[in-house]
């Protein structure tokens, strides 16, 4: 039986169907997102002295948070200090990532850095009635390709079940092909006496408050996200050269949800040139509300049986007036680019009312779609990188030069400016 579903999922991963973009070459530069109404953080003490040292008192991992390796064991992690209301700490002397992301073939890594990034809300932002994890943290690592010349810089928003085997397989391809890597999981909470690190909801009970305990965990998970990014960048780019331009933003599963409003955070000073949407859809309540994942893997407790319709359309309602990242504008500016959707056709992770609303908001990208689940999209990935990598670079091309589809084409200008860029010389 296993062979037999190994092979059908073969067979689905040569059954790609590809829609052209509705607009095939979004021109021009793309204009600031719409007015964001973005969650205040507090901004914690200097986790290290005038001199960039760490204070004496500063323990070596971020207070509430505890990383450990794939082992099991806590990593010792160096406090590097505060970028905008972030904190920054980088791993001392694990391997790359903790041992996690150990699939990635060594050879085609430079070299790398493993840092989290953790984020503090405000006691009122979002309101104190709303019984949410407050303090949160993101891993970001940094892979530098051996290959050269650069192709600049992929950030790889990853699924809720981080780094995974398939996950890892496309990012070694985008290592081979010259793109540093940015591989970073959703956020984690720290552990507090308040929630014991989850928000739980009872849409059964009241769902109109759990609607609004919802938006505030969306908004926060986002700002985390979103912004711990831009605190790596930013501290990288005033250390080092390891992220050039251009910038690709890659999310998976969860990472692909949250993929418009990281883009949207980063633009004024990292704008995002293509993106690449892999099993993602829009609206994270009607995700939550038709979604067969447990709310142990969406990392929340949740009471009461599933909800009815009535119940269903209060929280609905509710979080849709409450929250301030889930937004539609933001999606629609995310279009104004290339974009390249993959879709599984028999997801119900990521439900289909949701993967459509996706599909319009971004104005009808270019669509590769499988005739497979959610996690079916996962196992074929691997046998898609070189596919993925190349529709990058195509829509990079003012950029970086063809890509290898150009060069099959037996264009001797095309094979003559290939040749150039594969040796370095443009």
């Amino acid at each position: 039986m296993r062979f037999i579903a190994f092979g059908l999922l073969l067979i689905a991963g040569g059954c790609r169907s590809v829609r052209p973009a509705s607009d095939p070459h979004p021109s021009g530069v793309v204009p600031a997102p719409p007015h964001i109404s973005w969650l205040e953080l507090r901004v914690p003490k200097d986790i290290v002295d005038a001199t960039g040292n760490a204070h004496r008192r500063s323990p070596n991992h971020p207070d509430g948070i505890a990383v450990r390796n794939a082992g099991g064991d806590l990593v010792p992690l160096l406090p590097i200090g505060v970028r905008g209301a972030i904190e920054i700490w980088e791993f001392a002397s694990e391997p790359l990532g903790g041992g996690w992301i150990s699939g990635i073939d060594p050879g085609l890594i430079k070299q790398g850095r493993s840092f989290v990034l953790v984020s503090n809300a405000a006691a009122d932002d979002p309101p104190s009635d709303l019984n949410v994890p407050r303090r949160r943290a993101i891993d970001a690592v940094i892979l530098e390709p051996s290959a050269t010349p650069s192709a600049g810089t992929a950030i790889v928003m990853s699924s809720l079940a981080r780094q995974t085997p398939p996950e890892q397989a496309f990012m070694a391809d985008l290592l081979g092909a010259g793109f540093t890597v940015i591989t970073t999981a959703p956020p984690v909470n720290a552990i507090d006496r308040a929630t014991g690190g989850r928000t739980t909801l009872d849409i059964e009970a009241d769902p109109e408050l759990a609607g609004r305990m919802f938006a505030a965990e969306v908004d926060l998970a986002f700002t985390a996200w979103a912004d711990g990014l831009k605190a790596v960048l930013t501290y990288l780019g005033q250390t080092s050269d390891i992220t050039p331009s251009p910038l690709v933003l890659i999310g998976v599963s969860s990472g692909a949800v949250a993929a418009p409003i990281v883009a949207a955070r980063l633009h004024e000073d990292f704008p995002i040139e293509v993106a690449v949407l892999i099993a993602g859809g829009s609206d994270v309540a009607s995700i939550l509300l038709e979604t067969t994942l447990d709310p142990e893997d969406l990392r929340l407790i949740r009471r009461g049986d599933r909800s009815n319709e009535t119940d269903a359309a209060v929280f609905a309602s509710s979080y849709h007036r409450s929250v301030r990242l889930d937004s539609a504008a933001i999606v629609e500016w995310l279009g104004r680019r290339p974009v390249l959707l993959l879709e599984g056709g028999y997801d119900r992770a990521i439900p289909s009312s949701s993967r459509s609303l996706l599909d319009r908001r971004l104005g009808r990208p270019e669509r590769w779609w499988y005739p497979v689940g959610h996690y079916g999209l996962f196992f074929i990935l691997p046998g898609e990188g070189d596919a993925i990598v190349d529709w990058i670079r195509r829509s990079l091309r003012p950029i970086i030069g063809p890509s290898k589809v150009d060069m099959r084409s037996g264009n001797p200008a095309l094979r003559s400016h290939e040749e150039r860029f594969e040796t370095g010389t443009l």
